[in-house]
């Protein structure tokens, strides 16, 4: 398996180091479980895994892998469920290939938080999630530290008084090394089927994945490589049981969590610096990259800047006279032409405190990164000009999910409105967006040539653009798809697509 890392974003130079270093041991999946202190078979009571070749970490976390890992296998059931008494203790077993008397775990520059939820469910889906152990840090070490010190073992209590009855139980690594930059931290998930007995009553209430984290929630930005004495672990609580014992326990292999609250401190989001050697001594600079671009499709990585970005504009030389908000596809703030982009390009960056940057004529040609050599913090509703250098040559981030630009023209009829595909999208989680409407839309309905006989809605979600969306329940959207978008004064068009091609524009029937 190749080791990845961020090409297009060089760090300090200890972590580049590390990342290189051991890359066989880059990734990891939760591979068996031990039940009664005793080692079960490779994946035994776990739900499948795609293969051992395929442990990459899950893009985004508002993906729907987050639930039990890589779809669609791990909608597949487990080949059994374990038998377990609640109240006892309960292993898990992570490796990066296979199993065996070795170290092979992680790599151990992949460090940061293990956490494990709960859930009476056989499907995983709302909030029936629970948290019942964590890990991130304490004394010095990483909880991803203490597993590949104990050979990829953590070992975990059952709550004692939770109602007996069938459960999912997740386990989730999360690895901070690239987590300085917006989407730059790597999940690792995986999922066991439980049958619990015991006399409990407790029904505890979850919370939802995806859903419940956020890729702005502190331990999700965060950056290992400045100074930090303590780390935010995500999630909920931990569940407390009702009875005096303690729901994470304690064990002999040092992986009981740290008894210290977390910190409510919100650690620093401010990138490493992007160059090395570093060009400018400022390295909060707002620093952007074009990714993937051509005339039809641009797509702009945004680093810096000294405060979270919320929102990316731009303008071109020719018909985009307006500002026109990019879509946050979550690895790249990407705009679909209707008509060729005209060079050169000026984006418009807004920060989480509403502080705007504008940056004039900052690309000349569809690839490149700059140091723009603004900050947030030294620049509120201002409209410097930026005078551009030859851009050098750079690559997309190859921990970004393959979402090739379009590179052919896509359909233009008129007026009509268009559908944008969201990059991430699968034939198990469909996401889009709607550009030319000249009315406010109400909703967006799909159905597919499989099971979804009757249009049913999208969840629209407001990711700095409206996007819509749709996950699959069991079964596998079905092409070709028909959309239906109707507008806030009853109107409506359709849209099929006949493929499920990220970032892809088509068509609809008409104007809306």
């Amino acid at each position: 398996m190749t080791c990845s890392y961020k090409s297009s974003r060089v760090i300090l130079v200890a972590a580049l180091v590390a990342m290189f270093f051991n890359c066989a041991f880059a990734h990891t999946y939760l591979s068996s479980v031990f039940l009664n202190n005793q080692a079960l078979g490779e994946g035994d009571c776990v739900r499948p895994h795609p293969s051992t070749a395929y442990d990459s970490p899950i893009p985004l976390v508002t993906s729907p892998d987050m639930t039990c890992g890589w779809l669609p296998k791990a909608n597949e059931p487990a080949n059994r469920k374990c038998p377990v008494a609640a109240g006892s203790m309960f292993g898990l077993q992570w490796y990066h290939t296979a199993p065996g008397p070795h170290d092979d775990i992680v790599e151990r520059t992949h460090v940061g938080p293990i956490m494990v939820y709960m859930a009476k469910s056989d499907t995983g889906a709302g909030n029936v999630w629970f948290k019942i152990y964590e890990d991130g840090f304490s004394n010095g070490k990483w909880a991803v530290d203490k597993l590949i010190d104990n050979r990829g073992r953590v070992d975990i209590k059952i709550p004692d008084d939770i109602a007996p009855g069938n459960y999912l139980l997740r386990g989730e690594i999360l690895a901070l090394h690239g987590a300085y930059d917006l989407n730059g931290i790597q999940p690792y998930v995986g999922c066991v089927e439980l049958t619990i007995s015991g006399n409990g009553k407790a029904n505890p209430s979850g919370v939802a994945f995806p859903g419940f984290y956020k890729n702005t929630d502190p331990g999700m930005l965060f950056n290992r490589y400045q100074g930090f004495t303590s780390y935010p672990i995500p999630g909920p609580a931990l569940y407390k049981p009702s009875s005096s014992s303690s729901s994470s326990g304690s064990n002999n292999n040092n992986n009981a969590p740290s008894t210290q609250a977390p910190s409510t401190q919100a650690p620093s989001t401010q990138a490493p610096a992007a160059t090395y050697p570093p060009s400018s001594n400022n390295n909060n600079n707002i620093k952007l990259t074009l990714n993937g671009a051509n005339q039809w499709y641009i797509g702009v990585v945004v680093n810096g800047g000294g405060e979270t970005t919320v929102k990316v504009e731009m303008t071109d030389s020719g018909s985009v006279k307006n500002w026109a908000t990019m879509i946050d596809k979550s690895y790249a703030y990407a705009y679909s032409a209707a008509v060729p982009v005209v060079l050169p390009i000026s984006i418009r960056v807004t920060s989480s405190s509403g502080k705007v940057v504008v940056l004039q004529n900052i690309f000349n040609s569809f690839s490149g990164s700059v140091d723009s050599g603004k900050t947030f913090a030294s620049s509120s509703n201002a409209n410097p000009t930026y005078a551009p250098s030859t851009p050098a040559a750079t690559t997309r981030p190859t921990d970004a999910p393959s979402t090739p630009a379009p590179t052919t023209r896509p359909p233009t009829n008129g007026n009509n409105a268009k559908v944008s595909i969201y990059g991430s999208s699968t034939q198990w989680w469909f996401a889009l967006s709607v550009a030319g409407a000249s009315e406010d839309i109400s909703k967006v309905e799909i159905k597919d040539s499989g099971v979804i006989t009757n249009f049913v809605s999208m969840t629209s979600n407001n990711w700095g653009s409206t996007v819509y969306t749709y996950s699959a329940q069991g079964t596998a959207i079905a092409t070709p798809i028909t959309l239906k978008i109707t507008s806030k004064s009853g109107k409506s068009v359709t849209a099929t697509i006949s493929q499920i091609t990220p970032n892809a524009v088509i068509d609809a029937s008409g104007p809306l």
